[in-house]
């Protein structure tokens, strides 16, 4: 259908254990470490890195706080991302999956997960990963946009595709001009579809 698209990347994350902002200093993780004034000091200051992409100096500073909180899932979240950025595909994608063993709830890290398979041509699996993500926040945006790529481009489903698009633009409120003009299309193309049907003897 279109030649150009974008993938819609995590954007750098505060979260150390389930939402997108910083846990109160003194409340345990899911080990039952205190999450204390240092470490939310250390995680800071990474994220601070990360927004100035200095991303060599953020995984250093992120890769401690891995081992020392290993059930913390925001720490392994931007430690992937941080590896990507730094161009270790590998390193990152075993980064995302320790951020969804800490907390199968994370979508964005099944959002990258997603991402990384679909780069690597395992489009079922990327698909799985985008839909466990919608199954614990069905309003998160970023998988919707992806599987409307994911169905439009890769597994030649234009109706889940629109639907998708569909989603994301009343989630956002786009008004994105290329993205109505893929869904126009889309629509055209279904409404074809069905005319074509009805007339079939």
């Amino acid at each position: 259908m279109y030649k150009h698209y974008t993938e819609l990347l995590l954007a750098i994350c505060l979260l150390l254990q389930a939402g997108c902002s910083s846990v109160p200093v003194g409340q345990s993780s899911a080990s039952g470490q205190a999450i204390t004034p240092l470490l939310q000091a250390d995680y800071l200051e990474a994220v601070t890195l990360m927004q100035e992409h200095e991303w060599q100096a953020a995984q250093q500073r992120l890769s401690p706080i891995t081992v020392s909180h290993p059930h913390l899932s925001g720490p392994w979240l931007n430690l992937g991302i941080a590896y990507l950025q730094l161009g270790d595909v590998s390193a990152a994608e075993s980064a995302f999956r320790q951020a969804l063993a800490a907390n199968p709830g994370n979508v964005e890290a099944c959002n990258q997960l997603g991402i990384l398979s679909r780069r690597a041509g395992n489009f079922e699996e990327a698909r799985r990963f985008y839909e466990a993500a919608l199954l614990h926040d069905p309003d998160y945006p970023d998988a919707h946009w992806n599987l409307g790529i994911l169905y439009d481009q890769y597994l030649s489903n234009p109706q889940q595709a629109l639907q998708h698009y569909e989603r994301y633009q009343a989630i956002t409120g786009s008004g994105d001009p290329q993205l109505q003009g893929w869904i126009d299309e889309l629509r055209l193309h279904d409404r074809a579809e069905t005319m074509t049907a009805k007339v079939k003897p």
